[in-house]
C-alpha cells in the first residue's frame, strides 16, 4: 500500500529554492546530502505524507539524461487561501491575485527561478 509521495524537482539553485520552500511555504528541512558531483541535494517535508526532493538540474543532465527535465505542475491546497497568500507574496517572485475558478478559490505564484505554481482551496471558501 501506498503511504507517502516523494517529488523531485531539478533546478538551477537547489540552496536558493530550498530556502524559498522554506520561507513561502513553510517547508522543514529532512536532510542535505552532498552527490557524487559535490552538488547537493535536499529533501524538504511540505505536507505530512510529501516531501519534495531538490537537485541540481546539472547534476540530473549529467547523470540521468534519459530524465524529463520539465518542471511537473504542483497544485497544494489549503483550507485558509488568504493567509497562503500572504505568506507566500512575501517571498514569491512573482503571484496572481486570488480568482474563482468553478467552485474553488485559486491562485499561482513562481519561485525566484520562475518554476510556476498554483494553490486552491480543498472545500469551497467562496
Amino acid at each position: 500500500m501506498l503511504q507517502k509521495l516523494e517529488v523531485m524537482l531539478y533546478v538551477r539553485n537547489v540552496d536558493l529554492i530550498a530556502r524559498f520552500f522554506e520561507d513561502a511555504l513553510g517547508a522543514t528541512l529532512i536532510k542535505e546530502t552532498e552527490m557524487i558531483d559535490t552538488s547537493t541535494e535536499i529533501k524538504l517535508s511540505v505536507l505530512d505524507q510529501v516531501n519534495i526532493n531538490l537537485y541540481d538540474v546539472e547534476f540530473i543532465r549529467e547523470y540521468s539524461p534519459m530524465v524529463s527535465l520539465e518542471m511537473p505542475s504542483l497544485m497544494f491546497l489549503t483550507n485558509d487561501i488568504r493567509e497562503v497568500h500572504d505568506r507566500i507574496e512575501m517571498f514569491a517572485n512573482t503571484i496572481s491575485e486570488i480568482s474563482t475558478q468553478g467552485d474553488q478559490l485559486v491562485f499561482n505564484f513562481s519561485d525566484p527561478e520562475d518554476h510556476h505554481f498554483a494553490v486552491g482551496t480543498i472545500e469551497q471558501d467562496i
